[in-house]
């Protein structure tokens, strides 16, 4: 990719590097948008036709706007062999007030995302996300930095056939419902992640392995799918962390077996609605070293969205096969978890308040609610309970209110309460929460 072109006379101002960086979010959120709605199967909707256009024109504006000010292009061109890189991410801040246990009022610096997609040559492209978790990692004793992370949340090597094929091969992201898909923090309307997508379904959840996927049109939906073979699960599965701790390595499997996991999307064309979508998820698997034991997931998923009105939300379960001393360990290898979550959003904004400034012309508020479920133990209930917060072993339930500002579409100011549900039998204890974020592509 040759340099940018620094020439005095060809140097924007202030003003017009602004307007570059708004453009470079923008094409960048649209993008994410597109590539999500396509995964899921709304390929064929009115909303991703809408999107494209608005890709397409904002892709325009910017490339316009660089080579009239001299700018290099957005990720560049290579003038030997017209290969592209797009460089991007997201960027996540936090702050908390936690009524639970000793946990002090604190910033949580969460997340620096940073994505990479390459077209290479003729059908091959490369896409990939590192995470910069809490500043990152050093390893160590009494390090300042010893308990965050670095991670590669996927890379993957894709080559297209046509649209109803495709391959790719790398750490990929499990296709397992909606939200693994699109769990950027710029996406989302509240700042946690759902409790199902935590323990249950672990986003972000990737694996090492090959997949394909494709899509197909007929005149009333669109129908894709998504299928991966990976290595799958270790046996680091109790009912404290759920199976967020059993993602497996990417250097090796613990077994000769291999897991299959995928998802089958629809996105149906109504004209009372403006987006009707669902999708159904299947994982199958042995998950221990010693090769003897079946873990099976399945899932669902849904969305609809009707002028300012969306809903949407996820279910998981999981079965595992157990040998008869782990019924009775400590803690004790759960014979199945399962969990999920409803969603509702409602978007406006005074049209009186739209201006140049921050009130801009795509600016909008979102009022949202979210109600969670999970129990990470199906035989037991509230096992090891501890008051810290969301943190009961088994049973949890979260009722979440929440509002929002984007001042674009791209960055999000988000403020909520989190009422932490104690189970049946267990007392009430003063757990919950009030969490605001900011999250903005760039």
């Amino acid at each position: 990719m040759p340099p940018p072109i620094t020439t005095p006379a060809l140097m924007p101002d202030l003003g017009v590097q602004q307007e570059i960086r708004e453009l470079r979010a923008s094409v960048h959120a649209l993008r994410s948008e597109v590539e999500a709605a396509r995964a899921t199967g709304a390929g064929a909707s009115a909303r991703v036709r809408e999107l494209e256009q608005l890709l397409t024109n904002e892709q325009g504006a910017l490339l316009e706007q660089e080579i009239r000010t001299g700018v290099a292009r957005i990720g560049g061109w290579s003038q030997s062999d017209k290969r592209k890189l797009t460089l991007g991410g997201y960027f996540d801040t936090e702050f908390r007030i936690d009524h639970a246990g000793a946990q002090n009022d604190t910033f949580d610096q969460h997340r620096l995302v940073l994505q990479f997609d390459a077209d290479l040559a003729g059908p091959v492209s490369f896409r990939s996300e590192i995470e910069f978790e809490g500043g990152g990692f050093v390893s160590g004793t009494g390090n300042y930095l010893s308990s965050n992370q670095i991670l590669i949340e996927y890379a993957e090597t894709h080559i297209a056939f046509n649209d109803a094929f495709n391959f790719k091969v790398g750490s990929l992201l499990i296709p397992f419902n909606r939200f693994n898909y699109e769990h950027d923090a710029p996406l989302q309307d509240l700042t946690d992640r759902p409790l199902v997508n935590r323990r249950i379904v672990p986003t972000t959840w990737n694996d090492a392995g090959i997949g394909i996927y494709g899509a197909f049109h007929p005149d009333f939906a669109t129908i894709d799918y998504d299928i991966v073979l990976v290595n799958g699960f270790t046996e680091r599965i109790n009912a404290v962390d759920g199976i967020r701790n059993a993602r497996a390595s990417f250097r090796r499997d613990n077994n000769d077996n291999k897991t299959v996991a995928g998802r089958i999307g629809v996105s149906l064309d109504v004209g009372f609605l403006d987006n009707l979508s669902f999708g159904a998820s299947a994982m199958l698997g042995k998950y221990d070293d010693e090769n003897q034991k079946m873990a099976t997931m399945l899932g669902l998923d849904w969305r609809l969205r009707k002028g300012p009105f969306e809903v949407l939300g996820e279910y998981a379960k999981l079965n595992l096969e157990r040998g008869p001393g782990e019924i009775g360990a400590t803690p004790p290898v759960p014979g199945g978890m399962d969990g999920w979550y409803l969603e509702a959003r409602y978007r406006f904004f005074p049209e009186s308040w739209r201006g140049d400034g921050l009130f801009g012309q795509k600016s909008s508020f979102t009022l949202v609610t979210r109600y969670d479920s999970v129990d990470s133990d199906t035989a037991g209930t509230a096992v090891d309970f501890a008051s810290r917060g969301d943190a009961y072993r088994d049973d949890r339930r979260r009722i979440t209110f929440g509002l929002n500002f984007r001042p674009t579409q791209q960055t999000v100011v988000k403020l909520e309460y989190q009422w932490l549900v104690e189970p049946s039998g267990i007392p009430t204890v003063d757990n919950d929460r009030i969490v605001a974020s900011l999250a903005t592509y760039f």
